[in-house]
């Protein structure tokens, strides 16, 4: 039986510190100017789908390296994001009134 290296909890804060990156960037855009704005909406909003884009390359990198454990914590975290915005999603597109 191989023993699974890494630490989960470091996955996971790696995936949220990337995150708040990424929430980061969309606060800079934000302060260039309302040509940003849609750039910023995308970032902000779609932040559960657009994780996905660094996370799955980190997880592989982790994967390959014998870091099993942070990479779980990597797509456990990066699963919470998402169903947190997909939760967020759902409740705003439930309070529409067409």
């Amino acid at each position: 039986m191989s023993k699974e290296e890494g630490h989960v909890l470091l996955g996971m804060l790696l995936c949220w510190l990337l995150n708040i990156v990424q929430l980061g960037i969309a606060a800079i855009l934000l302060t260039t100017g309302e040509r940003t704005l849609p750039t910023v909406f995308i970032l902000v909003g779609a932040i559960g789908l657009l994780q996905f884009v660094y996370v799955v390359p980190i997880w592989r990198l982790f994967r390959n390296r014998g870091k099993l454990m942070t990479a779980r914590g990597l797509l456990i975290a990066a699963s919470i994001t998402a169903l947190l915005n997909a939760a967020c999603w759902g409740g705003a597109v439930g309070r529409l009134h067409f």
